[in-house]
């Protein structure tokens, strides 16, 4: 591989490693896929999924590098297997790229010069597809993440979800491509049109969804940030002096409006369904205050531990189990083979899956309560809105992170699921990023990272469905099939050319006279 090709898809991959939080440098999201297509031009197709690969690679080990901390922290793993754990799941998703690269590859030198604005999207967003569900899926920082701060931008997420602005995100690179390839006016003035009418249309789309939620009335729910301390066990005084510090802190905010009250995931190592003693200070609280919700673990002895958020409402506890769980935090996948790496998680066992996606209801309001990692997949939560969900209320606990940027690309991810569904969305999390996320996207209010924090958090309970809600969420399943379609049609292509046996030996003769030809390599 010359220097050139090199540098060209190492910055590629820097350049989208970079896009994302903490740095945030989202503008290299629009150029990071025309180096990558610089660097594969007139290559075979074995050398392009080698670039596609390393490309991958390397975004990968650049954006999730906090991943072996977790594992060493929490895992009670070796360095040396935490890094190697990164580097296996950074490699076999960098294998589905390597795969989908030869095929955007042949749609750039395919002819008709901008079919390829098309196809390259179309092969891109399956391959994000088949990243989201095989296995259990680790859809983390798809392209269009990378634009959670591009107001109009993102309001494409109402009618095709992430998906479609990832598609747009590649189109726009693809355009650059053509530019820096042809250097012409027609590719200047294509690219040029193309960014303006996609923001221009972003724009529409937020003020359509402003006027339509005008008139909605305001309602107030507390939000609580303990910043505890994932570390400690079980100590009956000190997880007692915990909760009387939040119990009066939701006190407050009750007093100062809230019509109930957030607490996150994993807020004290208490089992409350399952002990008397502190299931009855929850309901006494929602008795004499407001109703409260928080996350616990849930043991049901033969029938599964859940991890699940609790409804306290005067004297009846609501819940929802996590459907979705985190692997290798909750369970280990492929439990046969990895005998020898040990869950984050303290429980004993692995978790149980809830069986059915629903919402808690409140006041005959329905909220959608997604748990940590299930709010980075837009199907999820999707099925909770069309079920009647008229507010995404997400808790979690990020104090595995610690300091890096994954709290934040987890606030980034958290940002889309508002757009897409057009719903308010209350956060909660241990010890950092809190937030209040209006249905365009903007972050009205966060807390800072690793401090104690509670605030009152103005939102609006909405009932209308987007696009996205409606069937917009099978715009992705519509690439897989397209992508899918042109591959057969090309293997169809291949496999059916017809070639005569006279042709055969012309071929032949052809081949050994200008391998005997002088200065033949």
């Amino acid at each position: 591989m010359s220097p050139s090709r090199f540098l060209l898809w190492f910055a590629a991959a820097v350049a989208y490693g970079l896009a994302f939080p903490s740095l945030q440098l989202a503008p290299l999201a629009f150029v990071f896929l025309a180096l990558l297509l610089l660097a594969t031009e007139g290559r075979g197709p074995a050398a392009i999924f080698r670039i596609f690969f390393l490309f991958s690679l390397v975004s990968y080990l650049i954006i999730l590098y906090w991943i072996p901390r977790v594992m060493v922290r929490y895992g009670d793993t070796s360095w040396l297997l935490g890094i190697v754990g990164l580097a296996c799941l950074a490699a076999l998703f960098s294998l589905i790229a390597g795969l989908a690269g030869m095929l955007i590859a042949r749609a750039v030198a395919g002819p008709g010069g901008f079919a390829a604005v098309f196809w390259v999207p179309v092969i891109w967003v399956a391959k994000d597809l088949i990243v989201e569900r095989i296995f259990s899926g680790f859809p983390w920082c798809l392209a269009g993440y990378s634009q959670f701060r591009n107001r109009f931008f993102i309001q494409w997420a109402e009618l095709g979800g992430i998906h479609l602005v990832s598609f747009l995100l590649i189109a726009a690179n693809v355009l650059l491509y053509l530019l820096l390839k042809r250097r012409d006016r027609k590719s200047a003035l294509a690219l040029t049109v193309f960014l303006v009418a996609i923001h221009a249309g972003g724009f529409a789309l937020l003020k359509s969804h402003e006027s339509r939620s005008a008139a909605a009335p305001a309602h107030r729910a507390g939000i609580v940030q303990p910043n505890s301390d994932h570390d400690r066990n079980y100590d009956f005084a000190r997880t007692q002096a915990a909760l009387d510090r939040l119990f009066g802190v939701s006190r407050e905010l009750a007093r100062d409006g809230a019509e109930f009250v957030i607490w996150p995931e994993f807020t004290v190592p208490i089992y409350p369904l399952q002990s008397p003693y502190y299931k009855e200070q929850f309901l006494a609280f929602s008795r004499r205050h407001v109703p409260l919700l928080a996350g616990f673990t849930d043991q049901r002895g033969s029938a599964g531990t859940f991890n699940s958020v609790m409804l306290f409402q005067n004297d009846r506890v609501e819940t929802y189990d996590k459907v979705h769980l985190t692997p290798f935090g909750e369970y280990v996948l492929f439990r046969r083979w990895l005998f020898f790496v040990r869950k984050i998680t303290d429980e004993i066992g692995d978790f149980s899956a809830g069986r059915r996606i629903h919402n808690l209801t409140m006041a005959g309001r329905g909220l959608s309560t997604p748990i940590c990692y299930e709010v980075i997949y837009p199907e999820l939560v999707r099925s909770m809105i069309a079920a009647g969900g008229e507010a995404i209320v997400t808790i979690s606990n990020d104090s595995w992170f610690g300091d890096s940027s994954a709290p934040r690309q987890h606030l980034s991810m958290a940002v889309l699921r508002s757009v897409e569904n057009r719903r308010w969305l209350l956060r909660s999390t241990s010890n950092g990023i809190s937030a209040l996320i209006d249905p365009a996207g903007r972050i009205v209010r966060r807390s800072p990272m690793r401090r104690e924090d509670a605030f009152l958090a103005e939102f609006q309970y909405l009932s209308f469905r987007t696009v996205f809600t409606r069937g917009g969420h099978l715009f992705p399943y519509a690439c897989f099939l397209l992508a899918l379609a042109r591959l057969l049609g090309m293997l169809a292509g291949r496999s059916g050319r017809p070639t005569s046996p006279a042709g055969d030996r012309k071929n032949r003769r052809t081949t050994r006279s200008a391998q005997s030809a002088p200065g033949a390599a």
